[in-house]
């Protein structure tokens, strides 16, 4: 290339950088029904929605039983990669760039530093659901979040999590006190979650036709909110649970399958447990091959989902051996321990 031609190069590039239309900084609430970016000035939030006010003037309100994520303007760029490392089953990454985000930033936006402290609460909160021995320092971080925040955002999601910690933990007086403060709350999207955990508090006790009758009443209530879409495929999943207990396996199948086809993509966890389920239902009807396909949409397409994919995991190293493929039962052993080593099902062995 001649000196003319690189000069007149030189010039596009410069005209573009000065003249070209600059992007307002903003913030961005995703909403979890649709997946769509809601970008503006954050106005406004407590612990019941989020305002967002656009730039053409008009204000968007989301529940927050409908947000997926949310990024503040000025927010350090390492948070949005430490977000992307939850979501990616990352959570050892993640915790360790969200506490290094907390303890760096010296700006003054109090809701972006007690968003940091959820955030680093609700990594917590996920590694304890697979590791048992992280349980106690995540229900401390999610209660001292919950006190110092009653009015965020973000209050009902730490305690529908807290309420799952306790539950995990065996503490049925502790999580049903938790969620019967969500029932009692002015989110129809989290009255229901509060239904969906009560409903498997009481198929965890065996009483399959009561918790028929609390999923039954969050699919009900829920139909037509797209608020509220989690709670009813969780329901969804909770009725099909139901079935399976009561060992009608091909019932439950059928119902796990309405959840998949009717879930978007989005619903990662709620997918990875219906496809996990599935894979259950049918390795007891002792079709090995067809659950080992249940199980491997859970490894192959959401992996970040760790308690899902650590059972998941599991149960590909008990099922792959007599399917004539010792090495891929190798590889889901070694992945499992490796990912997950302080998970119940790393430490029973598999096949457990």
């Amino acid at each position: 290339m001649n000196r003319s031609r690189i000069q007149t190069s030189l010039l596009i590039v410069i005209a573009t950088c000065v003249w070209a239309p600059t992007l307002s900084a903003v913030d961005i609430v995703t909403r979890r029904s649709d997946n769509a970016k809601i970008r503006g000035s954050i106005e406004r939030s407590d612990q019941t929605q989020i305002v967002v006010k656009r730039t053409n003037g008009e204000e968007e309100v989301i529940p927050v039983s409908n947000i997926k994520r949310v990024e503040f303007d000025g927010e350090p760029q390492t948070l949005n990669q430490a977000r992307t490392n939850e979501a990616s089953g990352a959570h050892e990454t993640a915790l360790e760039k969200l506490r290094e985000i907390r303890t760096s930033y010296n700006g003054s936006n109090a809701a972006l530093k007690a968003d940091i402290d959820f955030l680093i609460a609700r990594v917590l909160g996920s590694m304890a659901l697979v590791d048992a021995t992280k349980a106690d320092e995540a229900i401390k971080a999610l209660g001292d979040f919950r006190s110092s925040n009653k009015d965020n955002f973000r209050y009902l999601e730490a305690t529908l999590l807290q309420a799952s910690l306790h539950a995990k933990k065996q503490e049925t007086d502790a999580g049903k006190t938790l969620l019967a403060e969500l029932q009692q709350c002015a989110v129809k999207g989290f009255q229901l979650q509060a239904g969906v955990e009560l409903g498997r508090l009481l198929l965890n006790a065996g009483d399959a036709a009561g918790a028929q009758a609390a999923f039954e009443d969050v699919v009900s209530k829920s139909q037509g909110d797209e608020s509220a879409a989690g709670a009813m495929f969780d329901g969804m999943l909770g009725r099909a649970m139901c079935l399976k207990q009561q060992n009608q396996l091909d019932p439950c199948i059928q119902a796990l399958d309405d959840v998949i086809s009717q879930a978007p993509e989005t619903e990662t966890r709620i997918l990875a447990e219906a496809w996990l389920r599935k894979g259950d239902c049918l390795r007891l009807q002792s079709e090995a091959k067809a659950a080992l396909m249940a199980y491997l949409h859970v490894d192959v397409l959401y992996p970040g989902e760790s308690l899902q994919h650590a059972e998941a995991l599991a149960r590909l190293a008990e099922l792959w051996k007599p399917t004539g493929h010792e090495d891929r039962a190798i590889e889901a052993a070694a992945k499992l321990t490796e990912r997950y080593p302080n998970s119940e099902w790393a430490k029973q062995g598999t096949g457990g």
